[in-house]
């Protein structure tokens, strides 16, 4: 064998063996990879602060029921001259004051709008929450993508490598062949070119691995300078698409579970609210008010002890009075704003039944083209298995026949080039089927593992 194809097999299998040590130490299984992206994705963090604020707006609905309370307090002093009751005259001084209440005021009757709207931010922040749901759901299939093409990738590359080594295995033989004058020697530059060509899909390989696994990391939003993943021990493409179910009950189970759905549900729900919420401007309003007031003035003179300083507590017990009453507000004309009020939250409510309707056809949609997919994919699988094996066999006969000097290399190389296309249209077939399954997966609500 040569020197350079030593050093090539020598270099593809340390890389190879070092991701292998590597994968012993820290492998990423499917399931891992998913968890972990939920957790670090940015977007998903994002979505999570989105459900945080609607959240705080729930409480701020319940929490608009209780009473308000607040405390006022004004104070300050005058200068120059005023007239003074006590003296009956205009005196030039200086009148410092203080002025204080504490009142609470509470709704008895609002039209119900804050029953409506409590109930409407309950139904924002479960859409929201479910909203993020469904952009996890997709978040995993992405991973599910990437990883099984990393697997993908991988495969081919150890197929190529394999392919390798019979070419250059051949090229030895075909060299003794040539010393003995059994085939010409344009043979063997025919075997190395072929040997060329499979040494660059090798690297081809190596690099659409390296692609995958950037994109699996980048969706994972993890920084690492290496992440391997384990591979699973057998992934069986016929029982695989054996689980498939009738698209209605893979519908039916998938509009159960799916979060889009929910959240499709909880925003017609949040609309209806609305509307009732708009209708509370047609009623009257009714609020029950209380307060408590004092006041201190240092120009002020306690007639029933002339002669001695009036004091601040004093003042402020003697002044002190509360109050007690209802507001009762009746709307008359407000230029029909309540009417288009009204009317655009029903609008909206209709948008949202037309928005699930559209949600739930889109779902059976694709429900309905990943079944067709699936089918074919399978169909697909069947017919390249089918051609690998006849290929092989031609393969098998071709190199037979080419070791005992009845054909030339032109013939052998078309053999193996075959052969070696049936392989990739094999593998690929295989795991377009794995990943054509793992969406109906998804839509039955199985877990996505491998």
């Amino acid at each position: 064998m040569s020197l350079k194809f030593h050093f090539l097999v020598f270099i593809l299998l340390f890389t190879g063996l070092s991701e292998i040590f590597a994968q012993d130490q820290d492998k990423w299984s499917l399931n891992a990879c998913i968890d972990y992206a939920l957790e670090h994705n940015l977007n998903i963090q994002k979505q999570d602060l989105t459900v945080s604020i609607l959240r705080n707006n729930l409480d701020i609905a319940r929490f608009d029921r209780l009473p308000s309370v607040s405390a006022n307090f004004s104070g300050g002093s005058t200068f120059g001259k005023t007239f003074s009751q006590d003296a009956g005259q205009f005196v030039d001084e200086q009148i410092n004051y203080l002025n204080g209440d504490v009142s609470t005021n509470v709704a008895l009757f609002d039209g119900f709008r804050d029953k409506n709207t409590i109930q409407q931010r309950d139904q924002e922040a479960q859409a929201a929450r479910y909203d993020k749901e469904a952009f996890a759901n997709d978040i995993a299939l992405q991973i599910v993508n990437y990883y099984l093409q990393i697997l993908y990738n991988r495969e081919q590359y150890n197929a190529s490598l394999s392919q390798l080594k019979t070419t250059q295995a051949q090229i030895d033989r075909t060299r003794e062949l040539v010393k003995a004058g059994s085939v010409p020697k344009g043979d063997v530059l025919e075997l190395k070119a072929q040997a060329a060509s499979e040494k660059t899909q090798l690297v081809n390989y190596l690099n659409l691995e390296k692609e995958a696994r950037v994109n699996l990391k980048q969706a994972m939003n993890i920084e690492t300078d290496t992440l391997n993943i384990s591979k699973p021990e057998n992934i069986n493409a016929e029982q695989l698409f054996a689980t498939l179910e009738p698209i209605e009950t893979v519908y039916q189970t998938a509009i159960s579970h799916l979060p889009e759905v929910k959240a499709a549900k909880a925003s017609i729900m949040a609309n209806k609210k609305a509307v009732s919420i708009a209708k509370a401007d047609y009623y009257p309003t009714l609020y029950l008010g209380a307060s408590v007031s004092t006041r201190y003035n240092d120009a002020a003179v306690d007639f029933s002890d002339i002669g001695n300083k009036y004091t601040f507590g004093e003042q402020v017990q003697d002044y002190l009075s509360a109050n007690v009453g209802l507001t009762l507000s009746i709307p008359i004309f407000n230029k029909f704003r309540t009417k288009y009020n009204v009317d655009n939250a029903r609008i909206n409510y209709e948008i949202a039944k037309h928005d699930e309707s559209l949600t739930l056809q889109n779902i059976y949609q694709q429900i309905e083209r990943a079944l067709n997919d699936s089918r074919a994919a399978y169909e697909n699988y069947l017919a390249a298995k089918e051609s690998l094996s006849a290929n092989k066999e031609s393969f098998k006969y071709a190199e037979q026949r080419f070791n005992a000097g009845l054909i030339n290399s032109v013939d052998y190389n078309l053999a193996k080039t075959n052969m070696s296309k049936a392989e990739v249209t094999l593998l690929n077939a295989r795991y377009d089927l794995v990943f054509k399954v793992k969406i109906l997966d998804f839509y039955m609500g199985r877990a996505l593992e491998l």
